[in-house]
């Protein structure tokens, strides 16, 4: 008999060097699903219910027949890479047929694994994390990904990949291999969207690269995802390497032609500039000191989006999550390309308004709360605004 490989990893198919089923030739997932666990579990015999408790409990008036239904199904699927008997019955259970060799993604992504944890020696663990990384093509399909049986190693293999991510990149570091360093997180990222070392390695990656504008952008990128997704502000790790940027990209610039080109924007921005608070916190400092040195008045405008049935700023929730959102678009189409604007917290934006008169500051923050009004459905959402001007040193 002909050896099979079973591939788990971003797709299930079983392939025999001449022929393949994939998961796209299951026209129902459950066929797909019991196929799944039938080779994962090929070593044992599977009793009737311990199948039906797993595939049929509480879900079928006769689970019996439902399995006899779905096992021709996997069957007659199977068909298609010859005429061996795939599955045994055995009285009162299946197996898989022992004679049958399967050779599958996800053991030997789980002994690479082992071999990791056992290495000690960089050149050899280098060699064993982009056979980890290789192997794993993405998630377990999405096909059973999300079976209660599967999922912890679905997570566990997650995980293992990501430390490995993890592992190269500081390898590679070591060595100066920044765009391999780049091109690994970028495709890691794509896996785990939040992992904030991840995100770290990229942008320090990009640094390194004197890619600075794509640094900056990353970072922006990245602390939008952990607001929007999770509602905190951008992790302490990730502004470390934010304040290293800046300060390379202040010691690296010393010719004024190459700050020109380095500074300028390539397209004619459309809206108010919106930043990190960080950024945003550099440019009020720097308003600030133009302002005294000037003897100017400058103003800055605080927004906060509140319940006005609750006296008090509320936990963040989707309802204020998208008012935040539609608070960003106000803002944007309410202010002039000179303005800058960043969140402040979860509920709240900062808006600085260069070369403003107290009064016109006042109708920019009633004309955004106009835009805002028009736009928010739910009702229960409050707008206010605070405007100050700018201090600190006189």
């Amino acid at each position: 008999m002909k050896k099979l490989k079973m591939q788990l990893f971003g797709s299930f198919r079983l392939d025999n060097g001449e022929a393949i089923l994939g998961e796209e030739n299951f026209r129902f997932n459950k066929p797909t699903r019991l196929l799944v666990y039938l080779l994962m579990n090929r070593e044992h015999m599977l009793t009737h219910r311990q199948l039906i408790e797993t595939f049929w409990e509480d879900d079928s008036k006769s689970p019996e027949g439902a399995l006899k239904t779905q096992i021709y199904r996997v069957r007659n699927e199977l068909k298609v890479l010859g005429d061996e008997n795939f599955i045994c019955t055995l009285p009162g259970a299946y197996q898989w047929n022992p004679e049958v060799e399967v050779i599958t993604d996800y053991e030997e992504f789980e002994t690479l694994a082992s071999e990791l944890r056992e290495t000690d020696d960089d050149r050899k663990k280098e060699d064993i994390c982009r056979k980890i990384i290789s192997c794993y093509r993405g998630n377990v399909s999405a096909k059973v990904a999300d079976e209660f049986w599967l999922l912890p190693k679905v997570t566990w293999y997650e995980s293992i990949y990501m430390n490995t991510v993890k592992q190269l990149c500081e390898i590679l570091g070591k060595t100066k291999r920044w765009e391999e360093v780049e091109l690994i997180c970028n495709q890691a990222i794509l896996i785990d969207a939040l992992d904030e070392d991840v995100h770290c390695l990229l942008v320090a990656a990009l640094r390194s690269q004197k890619k600075y504008d794509l640094a900056l952008q990353q970072y922006e990128k990245a602390c939008r995802l952990f607001y929007e997704n999770m509602g905190i502000p951008c992790p302490q790790k990730l502004q470390l390497v934010f304040q290293e940027i800046m300060s390379e990209i202040n010691k690296d610039i010393t010719d004024i032609g190459r700050f020109l080109e380095d500074a300028r924007e390539r397209e004619t921005p459309a809206q108010v500039f919106f930043c990190d608070y960080q950024i945003f916190r550099q440019i009020y400092r720097m308003e600030m000191r133009r302002a005294d040195r000037l003897g100017i008045a400058e103003f800055i405008v605080l927004f906060t989006l509140r319940r006005n049935d609750i006296g008090k700023l509320n936990n963040i929730d989707r309802g204020l999550i998208k008012g935040m959102n539609i608070l960003e678009r106000s803002i944007g189409q309410s202010l002039r390309v000179g303005d800058v604007a960043s969140k402040y917290s979860p509920t709240q934006v900062l808006v600085l308004l260069p070369t403003c008169t107290y009064e016109a500051g006042v109708k920019v923050a009633e004309r955004i709360c106009r835009n805002f009004q028009s736009r928010v459905r739910n009702r229960r959402l409050e707008l206010k605004y605070e405007l100050a001007e700018l201090s600190g040193l006189r």
